[in-house]
């Protein structure tokens, strides 16, 4: 199998997320005022990635909005990341009619084939801010068809992913990498520079107006850009979180954010230079190709 057929047939996987639900008559006003997606523009059944960002436009949190009803959002990211995400919106809430509640989710996910066709957000709530049991929602992967149900442990059994192969959370931490999105807390961490993720075009809106951290976001995108990007690379050899990458001519040009083991090969997310594609070496170690695709 090479990593470019990993995903030819259909695999799913369950891991932890923890979930934000926010409810209110003023929830889509507040959240649109406070996170850099465009909340206003997200119909009931709509998904999108979303950073929330400090004052000064440094990032606090990487994670994906659900609008499951007029008046309710679920956000859901990774573990060890809710609490600080929900108090920092909280921090800035004053009399706002919007209430928020943090749980401890299963997020049953679903890649490949049958996953075609089933992006649209799913939910089990019918009132205007009621809060759901159950959200199905696009998984955002850049390079593989899929979709995510997260569900509330405590909430009956939902079906999913019939006939699909089940991975551990290892192989699917290997197939995120090779195809999917950086993660806070492995290659994004509180604190980076939003533009140096790679992914400022589908988590931020140009359009909607202000929010919290707008300012640095938009003066970085109009100069440079950054001067890193979190780029996806494979190699043949020993790579580690944490190695040195040189370039053609030995100087440093980046560091290795992490690694799995996929089809033979190692795969993983490096931040490097923005100016810098193609391959590069690890500093003592093997040549890397950087690139989306493999």
């Amino acid at each position: 199998m090479t990593i470019a057929s990993a995903l030819d047939r259909s695999v799913a996987a369950t891991v932890r997320r923890e979930v934000l639900v926010v409810t209110g008559p003023e929830a889509t006003v507040y959240l649109h005022g406070q996170i850099s997606a465009d909340v206003e523009a997200m119909e009931v059944g709509q998904s999108a990635l979303s950073f929330l960002l400090e004052p000064r436009g440094r990032i606090e949190a990487l994670f994906a909005i659900s609008r499951t009803g007029p008046e309710t959002y679920v956000a859901d990211i990774e573990p060890g990341f809710g609490e600080a995400m929900s108090a920092s919106l909280e921090r800035f809430k004053l009399r706002t009619r919007a209430d928020f509640s943090l749980h401890e989710w299963q997020m049953h996910a679903v890649r490949g084939p049958r996953a075609e066709g089933e992006s649209a957000v799913g939910v089990s709530s019918t009132g205007p801010s009621e809060a759901p049991e159950h959200v199905v929602r696009p998984a955002h992967w850049p390079l593989a068809s899929g979709h995510d149900l997260l569900v509330d442990p405590g909430s009956e059994a939902v079906a999913f992913a019939d006939g699909a192969e089940q991975l551990s959370a290892d192989e699917f931490e290997a197939l995120r990498v090779a195809y999917g999105l950086p993660a806070m807390g492995t290659e994004i961490q509180p604190g980076d520079i939003p533009n140096e993720t790679g992914l400022v075009e589908r988590a931020a809106s140009f359009t909607k107006g202000c929010y919290r951290g707008q300012e640095l976001v938009e003066r970085i995108d109009s100069r440079t850009g950054g001067r890193r990007c979190i780029q996806r690379f494979r190699a043949m050899g020993d790579v580690s979180p944490g190695d040195g990458l040189l370039g053609t001519d030995g100087a440093g040009v980046g560091t290795v954010l992490s690694t799995a083991l996929l089809a033979g090969a190692v795969v993983g997310f490096a931040s490097v230079q923005r100016d810098v594609g193609g391959e590069v070496r690890v500093d003592g170690g093997p040549p890397v190709l950087l690139a989306d695709l493999f």
